[in-house]
């Protein structure tokens, strides 16, 4: 494994329904072709649940692809004319693109830490991914408590977007979020009583992950749209 990266990509892309079977047929043909990317030094495709992400059942028509970068120009390249990019954009409605910069990570996917950590970059908005591997034993009880986090979620100050992703349908999760500010994020993570809160206290006791990482990132600029808009450009503006 290489050094931790220190800038990481994470794309949405929203497929009509003729092209979805192309989507997911992706999940394995475009392994090969991004190993071969310069400067890309671990990727992830990734599959995401329905409404905000964190339904127990699968969005079809969205998927992610998720880069950490040797280096800020190799991502910028790669998005602006390699040909993997190019052919998901060719089948996708839409597409979102955040660029992260990593400055806080702990745990591991795959067996590595794939994200440096370092300084905030003051007045950004702040970008948080949580994943772990479930053991089969947790799964229900895992989603049981998934489902409330996500209903606390909604409507909440400061939110600017979220998505829950994972690589294996209920297994292997993830769970992302851009909020205004640390101050926000902090505010919802740790109220008193707050469901987030319950759910990784919950979690951690009973010992239902095989694997996790938990990684904070500065959103340091976007392209493309979601649903129409950039959801992060309001913090920004």
């Amino acid at each position: 494994m290489p050094a931790p990266a220190p800038h990481v990509t994470l794309t949405f892309f929203r497929f009509p329904w003729g092209e979805r079977r192309w989507a997911m047929a992706q999940m394995h043909r475009m392994q090969a072709p991004l190993r071969q990317v310069d400067g890309l030094q671990f990727f992830k495709l990734l599959g995401t649940g329905g409404g905000s992400g964190y339904s127990f059942w699968p969005d079809l028509g969205t998927w992610a692809v998720l880069g950490a970068w040797r280096e800020e120009q190799a991502a910028v390249a790669f998005h602006a004319a390699h040909p993997a990019h190019r052919a998901y954009l060719d089948h996708a409605q839409e597409a979102f693109t955040l660029h992260l910069r990593p400055f806080q990570s702990r745990g591991a996917w795959s067996g590595a830490n794939p994200f440096a950590s370092g300084a905030a970059a003051e007045g950004l908005p702040l970008a948080v991914l949580t994943r772990a591997t479930i053991k089969p034993g947790y799964t229900l009880p895992f989603w049981w408590r998934v489902g409330r986090v996500a209903r606390s979620l909604e409507g909440r100050d400061g939110l600017l977007f979220t998505k829950g992703v994972g690589e294996r349908p209920w297994v292997e999760q993830a769970t992302f979020s851009v909020w205004r500010s640390q101050q926000d994020m902090h505010a919802f993570a740790h109220a008193r009583g707050s469901m987030h809160a319950e759910a990784i206290a919950r979690t951690r006791q009973g010992a239902g992950f095989r694997e996790e990482l938990y990684a904070r990132f500065s959103v340091l600029h976007t392209t493309g749209s979601w649903h129409g808009h950039d959801p992060i450009a309001r913090a920004r503006g």
